[in-house]
């Protein structure tokens, strides 16, 4: 079976996001994704995705592949960087 392409023509912008947070319940999947800051500022949802547990799924199977080809080219991913919220920016 042949996968159809891809039409991103929707597709307006990319945003970044150091925040996620995942619900669920018997039906759907509900993923937020935002930017946070330690500052004491609350969150910032920017887009929340909902889908079927069948998607999140595919989506966990995608997400896992990515991260395993990622330790392989760069090595370890560490979270002390994204926990003291570095973002790449200086300062």
């Amino acid at each position: 079976m042949s996968i159809p392409p891809i039409d991103r023509s929707a597709l307006k912008e990319g945003r970044y996001a150091n925040f996620a947070e995942i619900g669920h319940n018997a039906y759907e999947f509900v993923f937020d994704f935002g930017q946070v800051w330690l500052d004491g500022e609350a969150a910032h949802v920017y887009i929340r995705v909902i889908t079927s547990p069948d998607t999140a799924e595919r989506l966990y199977e995608s997400l896992n592949e990515a991260l395993l080809k990622y330790r392989d080219k760069f090595g370890t991913i560490h979270r002390d960087e994204q926990a003291n919220g570095d973002n790449g920016q200086q300062t």
